[in-house]
């Protein structure tokens, strides 16, 4: 309704009837349109959509009855209302009528205030629901606005939560790097002693054989030289060395690798497939000092296919459960974590148990909930299980918690292995497939 003025379009194949209920509406301030067809109809509709349509039922080609219909089956003209005007006057018509979308069936000749009427109370009624509309819109925009919103600030938790993590196992990462550099450090101190004592001896060979004749003194100095620098042992324990200091710089490399994907934050992370085996070692390598001074980790892993999934969000899952479950440990007593995996049917299933000092029944059904903790101030954030468990749900799986107080608590994670509106695209097109056969 441009400007507040309503736009009519009159269908009719009589000229006469049209000139009346132009001559009609005039004067109540309506923008006229007409049209001496269905098919006439439908090509000006396509250009100017009007407010309302008067519609005739009987005309050659299209008849009204098929305007209605094609007209209520289109997004874009569902909603504008028609009165259907027809000297038809039987039930089955009107039934036809309202059946194929008409808001209105009037019976010709129709009463001019009556027929004012009706379009008055259609036009107020499409001028509220056109209101409706646009508040539906601007509230659904408003709502994925806020989606966005949210789902920014779900990452930042998740960034800072990762954050939290890294800074608590900081100390222990460094410890655990510390260990292979420094053995590395002292390996290739020796190493260096070495290589200066072989290189002093290859050099006394070295001028020994440039004397024309063998000398008894020559050789008794190159074994007394040989003798004094271990020669031999020298021999046997660089090799060592060199492999145990590989060894060592392996394992700084893994710890970093690993630290590297876990710290990982891209919006933009893909779905993949990934063995989830692996993604429990390298968290479990990640959290080794966390874990170690506390419990033994016993892995029970059974059979499973790899899941597909976001992998630095799952490591985020595990690492959260197994730091708790290696402080749930009583002090100066080392408990067991135990991590199993099975899989049931399309589901894998990932169980990390403890035997700490469990969880207080008062406190069981709160745990997923945001910024709770039943840890001393400054110790958890309360984020840690609560994103855990919307990772989990976004993957379209569930986290299922049973616990004693003080005999341990077990955490069973179960995630599709194949995405759930992957799965269901399958199906469908095996529907398809099927009906098709």
């Amino acid at each position: 309704m441009a400007g507040g003025k309503a736009t009519i379009l009159v269908v009719d194949d009589e000229v006469n009837n049209r000139n009346v209920m132009v001559a009609q509406l005039a004067s109540e301030g309506y923008e006229l349109l007409t049209a001496a067809s269905g098919e006439e109809a439908l090509e000006l509709i396509d250009r100017h959509l009007p407010d309302l349509i008067l519609l005739d039922v009987m005309m050659p080609g299209i008849s009204g009855f098929d305007v209605a219909e094609i007209l209520k089956s289109e997004e874009r003209t569902a909603g504008v209302p028609i009165i259907m005007l027809t000297a038809l006057g039987d039930s089955d018509s009107r039934l036809t009528a309202l059946n194929n979308g008409a808001e209105e069936f009037l019976t010709k000749p129709v009463a001019r205030a009556e027929l004012q009427a009706r379009i008055h109370n259609l036009l107020k009624l499409k001028k509220c629901q056109d209101r409706l509309a646009d508040q539906v819109v601007s509230r659904t925009n408003a709502l994925e606005s806020a989606n966005q919103q949210v789902s920014e600030l779900r990452d930042q938790l998740l960034h800072s939560e990762k954050l939290a993590a890294i800074g608590q196992l900081a100390a222990g990462v460094a410890h655990e790097i510390n260990n292979p550099v420094g053995f590395v450090n002292a390996n290739l101190g020796t190493l260096k002693g070495y290589v200066k004592d072989i290189l002093r001896m290859m050099r006394a060979y070295e001028s020994a054989c440039c004397e024309s004749a063998r000398d008894p003194q020559v050789d008794a100095r190159l074994m007394q030289l040989r003798t004094e620098l271990e020669l031999d042992y020298l021999c046997d324990d660089a090799p060592l060395l060199i492999e145990e200091s590989l060894e060592g710089l392996a394992r700084v490399c893994r710890i970093v690798q690993d630290l590297k994907c876990f710290a990982h934050v891209d919006p933009n992370e893909q779905w993949v497939l990934a063995d989830l085996h692996e993604c429990l070692d390298s968290t479990l390598n990640i959290a080794t000092n966390e874990i170690k001074y506390k419990a033994v980790v016993v892995k029970e892993y059974g059979a499973i296919p790899e899941v597909e999934c976001i992998p630095s969000q799952i490591n985020q899952v595990f690492l959260n459960i197994l730091v708790n479950a290696a402080q749930a440990m009583p002090e100066n007593a080392q408990g067991t974590i135990t991590v199993r995996t099975r899989r049931e049917g399309e589901t894998v299933c990932i169980e990390i148990a403890d035997t700490g000092c469990g969880i207080e029944p008062s406190a069981l059904p709160r745990i997923f909930d945001p910024f709770y903790t039943t840890k001393p101030v400054g110790k958890g954030t309360g984020l840690g299980l609560s994103l855990s468990y919307g990772i989990v749900q976004r993957h379209g799986g569930r986290i299922e918690v049973d616990s004693e107080s003080g005999r341990g608590t077990t955490f069973r994670i179960m995630l599709p292995a194949v995405r759930l509106d992957i799965r269901n695209e399958a199906a469908a097109e095996s529907a398809v497939e099927s009906s098709a056969a």
